[in-house]
């Protein structure tokens, strides 16, 4: 007798016009998040002009050749800061030394001394210039005018054989001060770049961005096409996990944060994303929801004695680099499997919301939940200007929960009494 086959589990299904309808949101939500092209330009312009400062000074002795920004900065994945009093945005800076400058700060007392050179170049500038400055374990944060504020991180150019993209590879001070460990923050930037050339086997791709495109070009100030928002759609997956964490979290208190740290959720969900987006979806709803599922997975739990538990979660660009490594305590991991488990349930409110075209105040309130009051209001505003300029253009229009507007002629106001 023909034994049978097991029953694969159905996947869920998505239309065009919800897949569509959610991205456009998610573009709108994000982008009220992120700093705007002018303060991208200022704070390119702050960090550039400190940058050739610092390469002139004699602490280095022309061994400072270059100071660039990582992290969120080079990913695209910026988000507004935690805490709701800050205007400005963080960014994380390396100052670039020569592979010769580990012959001057070698040594056990090297790396303080590094660390104390940066300082102290930094602090001429801070009081040429009235900025707030202040030193850490392993970098010096400037503080400047509008709010931002620069990390400052000294490394040595060490060019490797073994990692990804050994070629930017270099040396960092520990937070002890005593000796250099492995960092490559340009080679962790082409590492995800890579992954964010994938492109998404979106299954109805063509159809879905007709619909994304036919609802952009109605803002007043048009979002980009369709190819450009999904040419970088691991950047903005990766601002929506950051956002919901803000959220949940809120800002630190005291010394206390639990918070997973942005490094260890990038790579989660680029990770995720590497090995969902080959895989058939309808669009970036079940993508997004498949990969935040998959996140738990992507690392190591190694179970030590009385319960508790080691994380690890490998960089492949940098030597023995466990980016699960402030991941060291059981509030905090504790933290983030509840944290994790919410952001499930967030994502799958506002998606059907989206796909059960619930109406405006529903859509709303999922995102808020999600995402916040700026998403919240970015949602209303966007439906607000949608009725405004279908009236200024003779047609009513109708916003059908998750589906698109739905315009109709309007006919002409002949009421001239009360």
């Amino acid at each position: 007798m023909q034994r049978d086959l097991p029953q694969l589990p159905t996947r869920r299904r998505f239309s065009d016009a919800a897949s569509a309808k959610f991205f456009y949101l998610a573009e709108k939500i994000a982008r009220v998040y992120e700093p705007t092209t002018t303060q991208l330009e200022e704070l390119d312009r702050a960090y550039g002009s400190t940058g050739d400062y610092l390469a002139t000074c004699p602490e280095f002795d022309g061994l400072l050749y270059r100071v660039h920004a990582h992290g969120s900065r080079q990913l695209g994945t910026m988000v507004r800061p935690i805490d709701a009093c800050r205007t400005g945005y963080d960014i994380d800076l390396a100052a670039c030394l020569e592979a010769a400058g580990m012959r001057r700060y070698s040594g056990s007392t090297g790396p303080a001394l590094l660390i104390e050179h940066l300082y102290v170049a930094l602090k001429r500038y801070a009081d040429r210039h009235g900025l707030e400055i202040k030193r850490h374990e392993r970098c010096v944060t400037l503080t400047y005018a509008g709010g931002m504020t620069a990390d400052f991180a000294p490394i040595i150019d060490d060019p490797s054989q073994v990692v990804m993209h050994g070629d930017t590879h270099a040396s960092i001070p520990d937070r002890d001060l005593q000796r250099y460990i492995s960092t490559n923050p340009r080679g962790y930037c082409k590492a995800f770049d890579l992954i964010a050339q994938i492109s998404p086997a979106f299954e109805r791709s063509t159809a879905m961005h007709m619909t994304f495109d036919s609802m952009r070009k109605s803002e007043l100030v048009p979002l980009p096409d369709a190819d450009e928002v999904f040419g970088r759609l691991l950047s903005r997956l990766v601002q929506l996990t950051k956002i919901n964490r803000n959220i949940r979290f809120g800002a630190p208190s005291g010394t206390l944060d639990l918070a997973p740290p942005s490094s260890f959720l990038t790579t989660l969900v680029a990770n995720a994303y590497a090995i969902e987006a080959p895989k058939p979806h309808d669009g970036p709803m079940d993508l997004l929801l498949d990969m935040v599922s998959l996140m738990p997975k992507l690392f190591q739990r190694l179970q030590l004695p009385e319960g508790r538990e080691f994380w690890y979660l490998s960089n492949p660009t940098a030597l023995n680099d466990n980016l699960a490594g402030c991941m060291d305590t059981s509030s905090k991991q504790k933290a983030f499997d509840a944290w994790h488990e919410r952001l499930q349930t967030d994502l799958t409110a506002l998606v059907d919301a989206i796909d059960q075209s619930a109406g405006l105040d529903v859509i709303a309130k999922a995102a808020e939940r999600a995402f916040g009051d700026r998403a919240k209001n970015a949602v209303l505003e966007d439906n607000a200007a949608r009725r405004e300029e279908k009236r200024t253009s003779g047609q009513a229009v109708f916003i059908a929960g998750g589906s698109a507007a739905i315009s109709t002629p309007s006919r002409a106001h002949t009421n001239f009494g009360d």
